[in-house]
């Protein structure tokens, strides 16, 4: 299947002010990168199962490449670019060259609607599509993608390369750099703008060395995103595959080993698969930090972790698509917290970064800063990095906040009610794999795996929850892009397909 940078991408290249031209400062957030080219030049950057390991150096011999090819194809700064391919040497170079020339580069989740995909590629009419035969395959289907002028081999990076020097262009700080569009919480399309500034703020944030800790050796990157933001700080990453079968994981073991991969940011999904696969295989000794993406990371899968690497520093992250990070806290905090309230899931998310200003509010969580992403259709998107207004992001997510600090408690879409009820049923059940869920009757229903089963063998369950009046067995639907979190949508069109 395809792999694309997908949920929040970003340079993460840190970036940093060249010049001043009168009162405006200028930068490019490829910048910071480029220095590695030559002073890790023999390093390894980027590490796939398929292709081995590319170096520092490669990686700017293909974004010179990139450049070349750009020059060739008639892209400018300012051009937008759609770009689809395996998060592989090639694809990486293509972003770092194409944005230190000023090209603004565009990405879609591929397994959005052709509807979806349609109506992006009509609202930002990219002047290119530089993507793999199997990504030009698939965009055939899609009468916009058919209509850009120019389709580009990724591959043909390689008949560019020698051409000439990496080139990193002045850009207003303020100058788009990456759109993305995903197909968010809500199921709707939504084009994300980080500019060259929001992308340096997100590496700041991001590469904290007193709250992440600070490793020269390789990362594993369950986000391909996270490969870019350590190749801003000369680090190398070693990618995983979208296949987490135990054949690969065994692959994947053994590189990590070689490289003597240090850290790893996964969600709770890829956290579950690789404890269950170190409990049978072992392997991956060498991380000594982890981080964990999410809000509702179920406490028995980190307890475990901390069992299987005592010696790591864990850190739990809150943030979403369009700001990166929200919160973070010492994932043992967040666990001992929780467990102290009776909660299943790791609930407790900390405090607000320094960076982020926040605003709790009924209607959800507020953010603003450097590192908070605009859509594409807010106003003044351009130049308001430049002004003195203030932007703020809805995150959508309803927090609590006490003396201890913030707890997560759900989407502001979801009845409170129905969240806390969730929560007491998964600590009754042992389990989060089912939600509630109220009928157009009105009536409250858990749906899950296993549900009539796993209530059959819970005792008091009737007694303790009233208000459930029904239960369905049915298997749970995950996102795509996080794959822990329960896509209920979808998992309810499941039922009522059944139904009829």
């Amino acid at each position: 299947m395809l792999a694309v940078i997908c949920y929040q991408v970003a340079l993460y290249g840190k970036c940093i002010l060249k010049t001043a031209i009168g009162s405006e400062q200028r930068m490019n957030c490829t910048n910071r990168v480029t220095s590695y080219f030559s002073e890790r030049a023999t390093a390894p950057a980027v590490c796939t199962l398929k292709d081995g390991c590319a170096s520092f150096g490669d990686i700017g011999t293909l974004s010179a490449a990139a450049q070349a090819l750009a020059s060739d194809e008639g892209l400018s700064a300012g051009d937008t670019v759609l770009v689809l391919s395996s998060p592989d040497p090639f694809l990486y170079a293509t972003i770092l060259g194409f944005l230190g020339r000023g090209i603004v580069v565009v990405f879609v989740e591929p397994w959005l609607p052709v509807r979806d995909i349609q109506h992006v590629l009509q609202r930002v009419q990219p002047k290119a599509f530089i993507g793999s035969r199997l990504a030009q395959l698939w965009a055939t289907r899609i009468p916009a993608a058919r209509s850009i002028p120019r389709w580009i081999h990724i591959g043909s990076l390689r008949h560019h390369t020698g051409r000439r020097d990496f080139d990193c262009v002045d850009l207003d700080p303020s100058s788009p750099a990456t759109i993305t569009f995903s197909s968010g919480t809500t199921g709707a399309p939504k084009g994300i703008v980080r500019s060259h500034a929001c992308m340096s703020a997100v590496h700041d944030a991001l590469t904290d060395s007193d709250r992440f800790g600070h490793f020269e050796e390789p990362a594993l990157c369950v986000f391909p995103n996270m490969a870019l933001l350590h190749l801003g700080t000369g680090r190398g990453s070693l990618i995983v595959p979208k296949s987490w079968s135990t054949r690969v994981l065994r692959r994947l073991s053994q590189r990590a080993a070689a490289l003597k991969t240090a850290s790893l940011a996964a969600g709770p999904a890829f956290l579950m698969k690789l404890l269950r696969f170190k409990d049978r295989h072992g392997g991956f000794d060498d991380l000594r930090a982890i981080i964990i993406g999410g809000a509702q990371t179920d406490c028995w899968a980190l307890e475990l972790g901390f069992d299987r690497w005592p010696a790591a520093r864990w850190t739990h992250v809150y943030g979403g698509s369009e700001v990166e990070p929200v919160a973070c806290v010492d994932a043992r905090e967040a666990v001992a917290k929780s467990r102290g309230r009776d909660r299943f899931q790791a609930l407790f998310v900390g405090a607000p970064v320094p960076m982020v200003a926040t605003r709790v509010e009924p209607d959800g969580l507020l953010v603003s800063g450097a590192n908070v992403a605009r859509h594409l259709d807010a106003p003044q998107t351009a130049g308001s990095f430049n002004k003195r207004e203030r932007h703020w992001h809805n995150m959508g997510d309803r927090i609590l906040t006490d003396e201890e600090g913030w707890w997560y408690a759900g989407r502001v879409a979801q009845p409170e009610t129905e969240f806390h009820l969730e929560q007491r049923i998964y600590s009754h059940l042992g389990t989060s794999a089912c939600f509630v869920s109220a009928l157009s009757s009105g009536r409250l229903v858990l749906f899950g795996d296993q549900v009539t089963r796993r209530v059959a063998d819970a005792e008091g369950f009737t007694s303790l929850f009233p208000e459930v009046e029904g239960l369905e067995d049915l298997s749970i639907v995950r996102d795509r892009r996080h794959r822990a979190r329960i896509d209920r949508p979808r998992t309810l069109l499941k039922s009522r397909i059944r139904r009829t």
